[in-house]
């Protein structure tokens, strides 16, 4: 080994010295031979990179040089975790050269006013006040080329740019545009400075860290608890760069859920961090809609929005002129305005169709852009036409590598084509990769390709990406599922998605694991009924239970039909139910109120003799189950039998299968039924207990569910709980998740705490957490009717106050859940007496006693004979 060692340094300062000395008498030809022999034995050698692209650039290879740098860069970062040499990034830039890829778009005109204000928020960004910017506008209208303006302005200035795209929801990576800031030069260099803790949860997003950093330990096992850790890893991580920061996203009606929580949560938790989000949204699309109102909603208060219009006619004329490089006639540019109704994309697909260069000065403009773009991709050579289609059946930014596999020929071949559509605006730089010069393009391109060919470039494209990702599909699975799907490769599609699945779990990207997820089994709706596709439905199933619950809550009727399929599947196979998915519907029916079949699927639970978690669960439904029904002795012995049955080695499988750790859960309702009971010093010293139990778990998920509980235990019994404190930890914890079970629970409370604090406008807050009880969270509901009828109270109003209690009495007699029966009749009490029905407030007094003696409820006996 050692003697090879020697021989191959010899031959490679052997080759560099031919190649360096061929440079030097201007032999490009021998240049090219002896970088290449060289590259061959060291793909790492620098200089023989830099010889390499400085002789095809001179031989008029420009795209090809650009590919050696890219290769090196690609290289470098997978095997040493470093970026190129200063001197080799030099040359790579002067092939780049001013404007291309940099500005690909037209002359950008008429947009004075826009341009000030993006100024001027960036401006209040960079003094130190976050931001969020959003510049709307129809596809083509020059929301993009707005953004890089400003990013250029921010960057000539020396300030720190990263860029990132979001791409159409079909075969999407998670975090996407995220990753894109986190490997951006500004960023990348900032994350060394980082802790390991921090890097461990980047390296979920960024595996390339474990390269450069080859002691981090793997990342902890990917709980739905930890997204919060992660989200607070890549905050740290993109103000890392120690200098006023622009991040931009591109296409937001695109952009994945977790991205855009991390847009608000970046604002939220770092308000004077010196950082401006600019994004473009196309607000013709309803999701463009939606995520600018996600994002005002995330970040509220810091978020400004320039909306686009069409330009007017000396815009238009102006436009022209400097595309031109001349002024049009009056008539043609009042003509052109017309008919490209001021779209700066239209503008310049007219333009170079040829408008205004006819002998007549009119030549044929089509009243659409389409046509326009198919008479342009008409003019491409047949070669550069067909990789056309293949680019476009890849659907987004293609590395040229990817691009050559895919169309069966190597990236050599593929060099003149591909300069052909770049020097045709087809296709422009993007990076080390290559895109499309608009959306618009790639689609008129796609639509040109016969059925039968475009099944058949899907094939060939997904194997060009397994391919080139063969040491890590997870990433790129979701677009593997996409072309296999669109192949007929319904098999290889349905794997593709549940692996693609796995991977946006790891990253916490909920939302997309159950949308993969979910497009999995639709796709599997297709395949022959048999054992095996049920086994397969069965383990996508079991999957999504979790990732459901996670983001939606147990009430959620979807939770409810995917663990009902899940337990026909089981005894469709002959199997015992697991115990997830009689645990999932077991809590379905408790958020449901359906107590009576959720105290028969807790005894089953508890009959699992094989599972000990399962038992432990079986206890906690037990026991939350009679806590609603009123019978509070058999929801304390139950709680604590549970808690008992409970060890901490089984916490991760806890979280992993019902996505919540019972303990600090038991403990938190253990808490409020000790109240009820007359102990009071018993529940408080509980509810601290669980305060610390899910403090040292540090899984959000059983953190809300605690926190929740607290901040109901400090509305119920003020002097043993602090309201404003419970209420703000729980916000805290709602602030990084989206459950709507915690979200509505918080938005009672902190109405019941301004009315408390005197605020009559809390009472709003408090009916539309009532309204949103009754749609789909009907469990607090009766809680929800008794603060406001004692809001109402304290605001005089007596009718509307009578009017809640009234409804929740009748809640109570419908569902069963008779936990809150004494207070309910008390609170009656209280408003017949205030109408001077003293004989109605009597009875009522007399009926909350007994309800209060029938539950074993001291506590709230007391709250009657106040």
């Amino acid at each position: 080994m050692a003697v090879r060692e020697r021989l191959r340094r010899l031959a490679v300062e052997q080759l560099a010295g031919l190649a360096a000395g061929a440079q030097a008498e201007g032999r490009d030809d021998a240049v090219l031979r002896y970088a290449r022999r060289l590259l061959a034995i060291d793909e790492l050698h620098e200089p023989a990179c830099r010889l390499l692209m400085a002789a095809l650039a001179r031989q008029g290879e420009r795209s090809e040089a650009l590919r050696v740098y890219d290769r090196l860069a690609a290289a470098l970062a997978h095997d040493l975790g470093v970026v190129p040499e200063p001197a080799t990034t030099a040359v790579a830039e002067r092939l780049r050269g001013p404007g291309r890829g940099t500005h690909p778009g037209p002359p950008l005109v008429g947009r004075c006013v826009e341009c000030r204000e993006a100024d001027a928020a960036w401006r209040e960004a960079a003094r130190g006040r976050a931001r969020i910017l959003i510049v709307t506008g129809e596809a083509g209208i020059g929301k993009t080329r707005l953004v890089e303006e400003l990013a250029h302005r921010v960057a000539a200035s020396g300030h720190a740019v990263a860029a990132g795209r979001a791409y159409e929801a079909a075969g999407r990576p998670p975090w996407g545009p995220v990753i894109d800031w986190l490997r951006s030069d500004p960023v990348r260099a900032g994350l060394d400075t980082l802790g390991d803790a921090h890097l461990i949860e980047l390296s979920r997003l960024l595996p390339e860290l474990a390269t450069r950093h080859p002691r981090l330990p793997e990342p902890p096992a990917d709980d739905v608890g930890r997204r919060h850790r992660l989200l607070d890893a890549v905050r740290r991580g993109l103000l890392a760069t120690g200098r006023p920061l622009l991040l931009v996203v591109d296409d937001l009606q695109w952009c994945d859920a977790d991205t855009l929580d991390l847009c608000g949560y970046l604002v939220q938790s770092a308000p004077t961090a010196p950082l401006l989000i600019a994004g473009t949204a196309r607000m013709e699309d309803s999701a463009g809609a939606r995520a600018a109102a996600r994002l005002r909603q995330c970040a509220t208060g810091a978020v400004s929005t320039i909306a686009l219009g069409p330009l007017g006619p000396a815009a238009t004329a102006e436009m022209a002129a400097r595309v031109e490089e001349q002024p049009l006639h009056p008539d043609l540019a009042a003509r052109l305005w017309q008919e490209t109704e001021g779209n700066p994309l239209f503008v310049l697909e007219a333009l170079r169709a040829g408008f205004g260069r006819g002998r007549t000065g009119r030549v044929a403009l089509t009243p659409t852009v389409h046509a326009v773009i198919t008479a342009r991709l008409d003019h491409l050579s047949p070669g550069a036409r067909r990789l056309a289609e293949v680019a476009a059946t890849i659907g987004r930014e293609f590395p040229a590598a990817v691009l050559a596999t895919a169309a069966g020929r190597t990236e050599d071949e593929i060099t003149e084509d591909l300069d052909e559509l770049w020097e045709h605006h087809v296709v422009r730089e993007r990076g080390p990769a290559y895109d499309f010069t608009h959306d618009r393009v790639r689609d008129v391109a796609l639509e040109r390709i016969s059925p039968a060919r475009r099944r058949t470039l899907h094939r060939r494209v997904a194997e060009a990406i397994a391919a080139h990702h063969a040491a890590d599909l997870d990433p790129v699975s979701a677009r593997l599922a996409v072309h296999y799907a669109r192949a007929g490769l319904d098999r290889l599609a349905v794997e593709a998605y549940e692996r693609a699945a796995r991977h946006a779990h790891r990253v916490f990207a909920l939302d997309d694991c159950i949308a993969l997820l979910e497009r999995a089994l639709l796709l599997l709706e297709e395949s022959p009924r048999g054992t095996a596709r049920d086994e397969v439905e069965l383990r996508l199933r079991a999957a999504l239970g979790v990732p459901l619950v996670a983001r939606r809550g147990y009430g959620a009727p979807e939770v409810l039909r995917c663990y009902e399929r899940a337990l026909t599947l089981h005894r469709k196979l002959g199997r015992r139910p697991g115990p997830a998915v009689l645990r999932g519907l077991a809590l379905h029916a408790v958020a449901t109120l359906r107590l009576d079949r959720a105290a028969a699927l807790g005894a089953e639970l508890l009959a699992d003799d094989a599972d000990r978690t399962a038992r432990t669960e079986g206890e906690y439904v037990l026991g939350v189950t009679a806590f609603w029904r009123g019978d509070l002795g058999e929801a304390e012995r139950r709680l604590q039998a549970a808690i008992d049955r409970y060890r901490p080695e089984d916490a991760p499988l806890h979280i992993a299968r019902y996505a919540q750790d019972p303990l600090g859960v038991c403990l938190s309702r253990l808490a409020l039924t000790q109240l009820f009971r007359g102990r009071a010093a018993d529940a408080d010293a509980t509810m601290r207990e669980a305060l610390r139990v899910a403090a040292e778990l540090d899984d959000p998920m059983t953190t809300g569910y605690v926190r929740a509980f607290d901040a109901i235990l400090a509305a119920l019994e003020p002097g043993l709980r602090d309201l404003h404190d419970t209420v703000g930890a729980l916000d805290t914890v709602t602030r990084t998740m989206r459950i709507g079970y915690f979200a509505v629970v918080a938005q009672l409370l902190r109405g019941w705490r301004d009315v408390c604090d005197g605020d009559p406008r809390g009472v709003v807050s408090i009916r539309e957490a009532v309204e949103r009880f009754r749609v789909d969270q009907p469990l607090h509901l009766t809680l929800a009717l008794s603060l406001l009828a004692r809001a109402h109270l304290r605001l005089g109003d007596v009718a509307s106050a009578r009017a809640a209690v009234a409804e929740g009495l009748a809640r109570t007699e419908e569902s069963g859940q008779r936990y809150l029966l004494p207070e309910l009749l008390r609170i009656d009490a209280e408003l017949r007496a205030a109408a001077g029905d003293g004989a109605g407030a009597a009875r009522s007094a007399r009926r909350a006693l007994a309800a209060a003696d029938a539950l074993d409820a001291p506590w709230l006996r007391a709250r009657v004979t106040a």
